[in-house]
């Protein structure tokens, strides 16, 4: 068995990345600030998932004082069975505020900032401290849900795309520190494309003075453009089960071959 810690994990792609890994078999805990909606996890979980249930953590990432004791409790309570591997996925994103900066409040920005990049830091940080001791059979493995717009500039998205860009920096930075040895924690940051969850709702009702690219958005949704969050789970899925990644790679599943 495999154990999964997923951030943001009530909702959009982190619920699908749990329905997935508990119909696998695997033993998933989630951090998110509410539990998934019971209804919707029902509906979006095939067989195996819908008769089991990712245990959870109520925790708020936008507060970063107490991740590290966080994740210590999250590694105790894995550390009660025996694992093959044990991965964290962060997963959890803040797109808010979409403004140009100069219109953007330091409060929100600061929260972006923490959810996006900090916390990421953090938990990832920790989690290396918390596993060192671990058996050396026992795979660890530190994924990071980044996006395309940590690569390209969008009006509106100062905040997004910085810390964005800076997590995928993290991962390259943290890879080489890691190195290939044997009991080396691997990690790889994996953009999954446009993803149709409540970030795109949030997208498409936006202002077009505040996002003026809001139209092209509108549009993927009308003609299908987007993947589905169980389409992307699968797909990041299958990069991080299959290995198909080098130490601190920065992927983007739309440019991969499918497994």
């Amino acid at each position: 068995m495999k154990g999964y810690v997923v951030t943001g994990a009530s909702k959009g792609l982190g619920l699908a990345l749990t329905n997935r890994l508990l119909a696998a078999g695997h033993r998933v805990i989630g951090i998110s600030r509410t539990a998934a909606d019971s209804a919707e996890a029902g509906d979006r979980a095939d067989g195996a998932a819908a008769r089991r249930k990712a245990e959870h953590y109520a925790y708020d990432l936008k507060r970063v004082d107490g991740i590290e004791e966080l994740i210590a409790t999250v590694v105790r309570s894995l550390e009660k069975e025996p694992l093959d591997a044990i991965t964290l996925i962060n997963n959890a994103g803040m797109l808010e505020p979409i403004m140009p900066l100069d219109q953007a409040d330091s409060l929100t920005l600061t929260e972006q900032m923490n959810v996006n990049l900090l916390a990421p830091m953090l938990l990832m940080s920790a989690f290396i401290r918390a596993t060192e001791d671990w058996p050396a059979s026992t795979a660890r493995t530190i994924v990071n849900i980044s996006s395309g717009a940590g690569k390209k500039p969008y009006f509106g998205w100062s905040g997004y795309c910085a810390t964005k860009a800076g997590l995928d920096m993290l991962t390259r930075c943290v890879g080489l520190e890691r190195g290939d040895g044997p009991r080396a924690v691997k990690v790889v940051s994996i953009a999954p494309g446009v993803v149709d969850t409540g970030m795109q709702e949030l997208i498409r009702g936006t202002e077009p003075d505040r996002f003026p690219e809001v139209e092209r958005f509108v549009g993927l949704k009308q003609t299908g453009g987007l993947y589905t969050p169980d389409e992307a789970a699968e797909r990041i899925i299958n990069v991080v089960e299959g290995g198909r990644f080098a130490q601190g790679d920065v992927l983007d599943i739309r440019h991969l071959p499918q497994a």
